[in-house]
């Protein structure tokens, strides 16, 4: 296993010949599963083929996503928060080295900030999904992570974010 996980699920188009001759030649102690996509179905798309192999909530990522965080902890966090969608997002700090004008309606100069720093949570394209969210992708549609977000959203389900520091 990785970190307790057995079983692993790829969804693969773009250079899928790669990835496939990486996970044969590693030949790791967990179960790694291709599924090929003839188009591309976007980020989220090609899961609802799959629904059904979901019983559990699962994590979903991007292929270039790579974080040092833990696992178990943010597994918990989904469950015991009873989300159905966990975003992990990232502390951010964004500094800007020049004054900030602030206008008013009209267009006249509210106030300057000075350099200011702002923080953010940002996206890092990793998620825990409950499998009953794949519902709401549709089918034979090329869907991504930020419809579903918003359709679940729209439908009032519990999407939370889970903080890690930034790496």
């Amino acid at each position: 296993t990785f970190f307790g996980v057995k079983n692993f699920y790829l969804t693969v188009n773009y250079k899928s010949r790669i990835l496939k001759s990486f996970f044969l030649e590693l030949q790791p102690n967990y179960s790694v599963k291709f599924f090929d996509e003839n188009e591309p179905m976007g980020t989220v798309g090609g899961l609802k083929i799959h629904q059904k192999k979901f019983k559990n909530p699962f994590f979903v990522t991007n292929c270039d996503v790579i974080l040092d965080a833990d696992y178990k902890n943010i597994l918990n966090f989904h469950k015991t928060s009873n989300y159905d969608i966990t975003i992990v997002a990232s502390a951010t700090k964004y500094f800007i080295p020049y004054g900030i004008c602030e206008l008013d309606k009209a267009g006249q100069l509210l106030s300057i900030k000075e350099k200011p720093t702002y923080n953010f949570l940002a996206n890092t394209g990793l998620y825990v999904l409950n499998p009953k969210i794949l519902k709401l992708i549709p089918k034979n549609k090329s869907y991504d992570m930020t419809e579903l977000i918003k359709e679940a959203k729209r439908k009032k389900l519990k999407i939370g974010v889970y903080p890690i520091e930034s790496q």
